[in-house]
């Protein structure tokens, strides 16, 4: 059951329209749509199974969609490289947060710069305006005094963090957060929490998987729950998260 609510009066950054991906013996999406608009911050609820990783993989370029489309403002992104859906600007960071681990932060920062067409001195001595978007982000992320650490010996939390300042290097469109909270000790929930938010007043959008009811319900401007494949509801939070529909998929109430 759709719910129609309101919605921010701002472009659409992604839009998502009828998504399906099928796996042999299982329809993992079955026509799913969203969209994301201009300086939101939009959560992706649902039960396990409801097809939210496979939703991120299919954006990204990881899997091809059976059927539907994916658009980054206008361009049809529908199934291309993972990369060149990057350089449109698509970022994603994952779950398990991956970093180099030999690496200082801001050597991880450098690593996730545009890499087409350049070579490792480039990379490692990068431009004016590029080191200080380094080192911006890695302010506002809470870890400047932590700059020339070994990202290895961060914590779950500060690697977090980490990938989250990178997944912004490139300035992109949006930025697509697997379960941001996910595994971090709570006292490093709420640094996350306020670094998001202050990252997307600053201008960043995002689409957020989140488990976290109360850190979906902090966040997310507006929420879209997934079950079996499809869309089960959406609105905002205190509207989407409280429907006795998505409380039964959810929760088994």
């Amino acid at each position: 059951m759709m719910t129609e609510t309101k919605r921010v009066d701002s472009k659409s950054v992604l839009e998502i329209d009828s998504l399906r991906k099928e796996f042999p013996g299982v329809s993992a999406l079955d026509g799913v749509s969203l969209e994301i608009k201009n300086r939101e911050i939009v959560g992706v609820i649902g039960p396990n199974g409801a097809g939210k990783s496979t939703l991120f993989n299919c954006v990204m370029g990881v899997y091809e969609p059976t059927d539907g489309e994916v658009h980054l403002g206008e361009t049809d992104i529908t199934g291309e490289f993972t990369s060149r859906i990057v350089r449109r600007g698509v970022s994603r960071a994952f779950q398990q947060a991956r970093v180099f681990p030999g690496l200082t932060v801001r050597e991880n920062m450098l690593a996730n710069q545009d890499h087409e067409d350049e070579n490792v001195v480039r990379t490692l001595f990068s431009n004016a305006e590029m080191t200080d978007r380094m080192n911006d982000l890695v302010r506002q992320v809470g870890l400047w005094d932590l700059r020339d650490r070994k990202a290895g010996e961060l914590s779950t939390g500060q690697k977090k963090l980490l990938t989250i300042a990178a997944a912004l290097m490139q300035d992109p469109e949006i930025v697509m957060l697997d379960e941001p909270t996910a595994g971090v000790n709570p006292n490093l929930i709420d640094d996350i929490i306020n670094t998001i938010v202050d990252l997307n007043h600053d201008g960043a959008t995002f689409c957020i998987i989140e488990h976290d009811m109360d850190v979906i319900h902090t966040l997310s401007d507006y929420v879209y729950v997934l079950n079996n494949g499809t869309n089960l509801t959406e609105g905002p939070p205190e509207v989407a998260l409280d429907n006795p529909d998505v409380l039964e998929a959810y929760f088994g109430e």
